[in-house]
């Protein structure tokens, strides 16, 4: 029950998985999303990557304050770097 959407390039991963400003469990949250089959509520993803509710609580806002990832009725969803302007 996985994908892998089709509107994250191999560039849009590469600049996520090598930034500076997220810690590396919210690089792993944000691939997670992106390779689910459905939205995930934060249980879910916490439950899904082993990781403790609270933490991924702080992550998921570390995603939305990035422009990564974003809530809608109650599930997250991911969002691409490149759907955004980076400036160069």
């Amino acid at each position: 029950m996985t994908r892998l959407s089709p509107s994250v390039s191999a560039e849009a991963i590469h600049e996520v998985l090598t930034t500076p400003n997220l810690v590396h469990g919210a690089k792993a949250v944000w691939a997670y999303l992106h390779v689910v089959s459905d939205p995930q509520s934060q249980r879910g993803i916490a439950q899904a990557v082993h990781m403790d509710p609270a933490t991924v609580s702080r992550l998921m806002r570390a995603l939305e304050a990035s422009g990564l990832a974003r809530r809608v009725h109650g599930v997250w969803l991911p969002e691409s770097p490149a759907s955004k302007e980076v400036p160069r």
